[in-house]
């Protein structure tokens, strides 16, 4: 079968490979769709960051080169041994956290913060790829109603569901999300779909900016030219007394900044960017002001199952994300290269019909 493997930073391979045989304990499915996630794309261009190169993972026991893709959803075409409560034909998006089960942090459902936490399709073959083996929990039904490609986003759309009920969202809580990449996209569609009053977007790119209007923003805001001050006593001027929640979903010091500084006294700041840097902001302001910064990563079992709910219910619609599809041989060109010579026009790219 043909499959997409890593090897190191820039190598990237299109390659026939065995096609993986059902074990003991787990599905083989039948690869519809596999978006490209920021993380893919850091792999390909900065990696490896969580592909294991020199020790084996502690849970797969897999090193590079891995088939890369987190980010999919297929049919059911073999149940191995053991495995209870899926037929061939169900339909399913993959939940692609590995954990233990047996940590402190798996113990409490905190499976994103699993001591040995890992990804499918990071840390083990994923979904780029004709056919992939996935472990039952990591299998999630869906209905004939929900497509495919809505399935595949389902995982991007987890990571937002999470920011948001870590934020305590109240409805009608304004609220302000910096960086309108995919998962930026994706925490304002919860957002929406919670009851956020005034939603505004602080991003630089033009088509991003258009996107998250189309999709539910109130008001965007183009950073472009203009400082960190600035930029909050838009936000400000839009909010009265600051906004109530907000999302820092790029990881650079200035945007924390931002995002720290833009909400009011007794306001949440949810961080999801991965950051590389240090950062600074008005500590001062953060005590008298009784604010609450908060982490955010990944997802859990019941943050992904609710994002199953929220496109199910079509209170959600993902599909607006999704700006090229392209065939699994065609990934690397037009999709991982596509992305880094015209990242700001594209928000979701999927491999398709594998």
């Amino acid at each position: 079968m043909l499959a997409v493997r890593w090897y190191r930073k820039r190598d990237l391979r299109i390659e026939e490979v065995r096609e993986p045989n059902i074990k003991p304990g787990f599905i083989k499915i039948k690869v519809k769709a596999c978006g490209i996630c920021g993380t893919d794309l850091n792999e390909y261009l900065n990696g490896p960051i969580f592909i294991p190169t020199r020790e084996p993972h502690p849970l797969t026991g897999k090193t590079a080169p891995v088939t890369i893709g987190h980010e999919f959803a297929g049919e059911v075409v073999e149940v191995g041994e053991g495995v209870k409560g899926f037929e061939v034909g169900d339909k399913v998006a993959v939940f692609p956290v590995i954990h233990c089960g047996e940590c402190y942090f798996c113990k409490r459902g905190l499976e994103n913060l699993c001591v040995n936490f890992g990804v499918t399709g990071l840390s083990e073959d994923g979904g780029f790829a004709e056919y992939a083996l996935v472990r039952p929990y990591q299998a999630y039904k869906i209905p004939d109603s929900v497509s495919f490609e809505e399935g595949a986003l389902v995982e991007p759309l987890s990571v937002g569901v999470r920011a948001v009920k870590k934020a305590q969202l109240m409805p009608g809580d304004s609220v302000v999300i910096i960086g309108a990449g995919p998962i930026g996209l994706c925490v304002l569609l919860v957002a929406k779909a919670s009851g956020a009053g005034k939603i505004i977007v602080v991003e630089p790119s033009k088509a991003r900016r258009k996107k998250a209007e189309e999709i539910g923003a109130d008001i965007t805001i183009d950073p472009s030219g203009k400082s960190v001050e600035e930029v909050i006593e838009e936000i400000r001027g839009e909010t009265e007394l600051g906004a109530d929640v907000s999302f820092e979903c790029v990881g650079l010091n200035e945007t924390f900044k931002v995002a720290v500084e833009s909400i009011r006294k007794g306001g949440r700041a949810v961080a999801l960017g991965v950051f590389k840097c240090l950062t600074s902001f008005d500590a001062k302001g953060l005590v008298v002001g009784e604010k609450s910064i908060i982490g955010s990563v990944s997802h859990s079992a019941d943050d992904f199952c609710r994002g199953i709910s929220l496109v199910a219910s079509k209170r959600v619609d993902v599909r607006p994300l999704i700006t090229s599809k392209v065939k699994l041989e065609e990934i690397i060109g037009k999709g991982f290269e596509e992305l880094v010579k015209n990242r700001d026009k594209h928000v979701k790219i999927l491999a398709v019909e594998m």
